[in-house]
């Protein structure tokens, strides 16, 4: 066998590792990565005005969850918050689902433990301090990651009930 007839021939076994993959299947396919990309989109857009929490439950729930990463997953059940409604302090234990804050809580874990969680951006800046936090960043990026979860979430339960069509 001549090294000509061997080329041809790797080359057509490596054809034969080709994805066989219908049109339906490659549409469906492209249909559900493009509802992802434009559900992080519509989330990514509050960045245009800097990587900040907006509005005052973000914050709240912010410092909720690093009090819960540095913390423990329980300490918010005893904790009452004393940079807020001074002179008594906020009790977050009655006051605040902590639903929310231990699911940012878990996945900024998990993402650190993976060597994933976003690091300081703009940590110099003098407009934001909280940048060069980390769980700060994580919790300006959390709500980017659970759009496009739940939309996964969602795709997969509509499959399951109605079919490939309602997914």
């Amino acid at each position: 066998m001549s090294s000509k007839d061997k080329v041809v021939n790797a080359l057509t076994s490596i054809g034969a590792l080709r994805f066989r993959i219908s049109h339906s299947s490659l549409l469906h396919i492209s249909l559900l990565v493009l509802i992802l990309v434009i559900a992080a989109m519509v989330r990514l857009l509050p960045l245009r005005w800097g990587f900040q929490l907006s509005e005052f439950d973000p914050h709240i729930h912010y410092r909720l969850t690093k009090h819960m990463v540095e913390n423990g997953f329980f300490a918010w059940s005893s904790w009452t918050d004393p940079m807020s409604w001074y002179p008594y302090g906020f009790p977050i234990s009655t006051s605040l689902y902590p639903g929310l804050s231990a699911t940012a809580a878990f996945f900024y874990q998990i993402a650190n433990a993976l060597n994933l969680a976003p690091a300081a951006i703009l940590s110099s800046s003098v407009y934001h301090p909280l940048t060069a936090d980390p769980i700060f960043n994580f919790c300006v990026i959390f709500p980017v990651i659970m759009a496009v979860l739940t939309v996964l979430v969602i795709y997969f339960l509509g499959r399951d009930i109605g079919g490939k069509e309602v997914g």
